[in-house]
């Protein structure tokens, strides 16, 4: 019976991953049994082996597998809590495995199973990336806070007051749009010091500032783009984008809502806005606002974590 439970425990989580890779409601719960009944069971085991002069010798590895279960549960579900201690607990516990199994003449097969599966799942932590991957030994958060972006740009029409400071843009411009942020920074600085108030200068560079993890300059940079026009619904959105970013989701609500206010019609910010309500839990005004957004036109297939939260939380 204890064989079959155990089984049963470790067959949780390759099912729980391969329900997430298909969409299949219910693989994070099956995910979470498993890291739990594995973490569990070696708390047991590493009770009972620290009385048992036979066992001490891999009794290291056994409470690396109780740690283990803690940080990938952490890292395939999501859990921000798990990231600092995963930074010591992961190394140790790959070379303890790594010496268990290259030196351990009696191998415990239960304990082999569970260290051969740790071991592949901590793979995609490296930076492996398939569909729902868990979160990266090094989060992109720690070194790209702004990452991959759905945020709404136009062209705008502003105008320039010197022919050299549109030459400027235009080339600064082509360097963002080369990748070469650093580069178009310099140059967006050195137009600015023409016109200090252009509006174009201060929304492009605050997106380019963005790019390179400067966030809070990047908002600065929108703060004085509003203060010099508060009519552009595009200003707030991706100034509520930035704050989202920067986890600070009342202020980024406020923005979404006073983009939505100048120009209601645009679905992307009832998405955005969406977005925010879900990650604080607010599941009711995330429906409605989905709702809205398909309502304008929003392609809900261009956002993977709502179209899987309209699936199962919205009626």
């Amino acid at each position: 019976m204890k064989n079959l439970l155990f089984i049963i425990t470790i067959l949780s989580i390759p099912i729980g991953i391969i329900f997430n890779l298909f969409d299949i409601v219910g693989g994070n719960i099956f995910l979470a049994l498993g890291f739990l009944g594995v973490f569990v069971f070696y708390l047991i085991r590493v009770i009972k082996d620290f009385y048992s002069i036979a066992y001490k010798k891999i009794i290291v590895l056994k409470v690396m597998i109780i740690l283990m279960s803690f940080c990938l549960f952490t890292k395939y579900l999501y859990h921000l809590f798990g990231d600092y201690p995963s930074l010591i607990i992961v190394p140790v516990f790959l070379l303890s495995s790594i010496i268990y199994l290259l030196t351990e003449r009696r191998k415990q097969t239960k304990l082999s199973l569970v260290t051969i599966l740790y071991l592949l799942l901590s793979i995609p932590l490296f930076g492996f990336e398939f569909n729902n991957s868990p979160r990266h030994y090094i989060p992109q958060s720690w070194y790209d806070r702004y990452g991959e972006t759905s945020h709404y740009i136009v062209s705008f029409d502003f105008k320039f007051d010197y022919p050299e400071t549109k030459l400027l843009n235009e080339k600064a411009f082509d360097l963002k749009e080369k990748q070469l942020y650093y580069d178009a920074i310099e140059v967006y600085e050195e137009a600015r010091k023409l016109e200090p108030k252009n509006l174009s200068l201060l929304f492009e560079l605050s997106e380019a500032y963005a790019r390179t993890n400067e966030l809070e300059i990047a908002v600065e940079l929108l703060d004085k783009a509003i203060i010099v026009d508060s009519s552009y619904s595009e200003f707030y959105n991706n100034r509520g984008l930035l704050f989202y970013k920067l986890k600070k989701d009342e202020k980024a609500i406020i923005d979404y809502e006073k983009a939505i206010e100048l120009d209601p019609n645009q679905p992307v910010y009832h998405a955005n806005l969406a977005l925010v309500y879900f990650y604080q839990d607010t599941f009711d005004k995330a429906c409605e606002e989905i709702q809205i957004a398909e309502s304008r036109g929003f392609n809900l297939s261009d956002s993977k974590i709502l179209r899987e939260f309209k699936d199962e939380q919205c009626n």
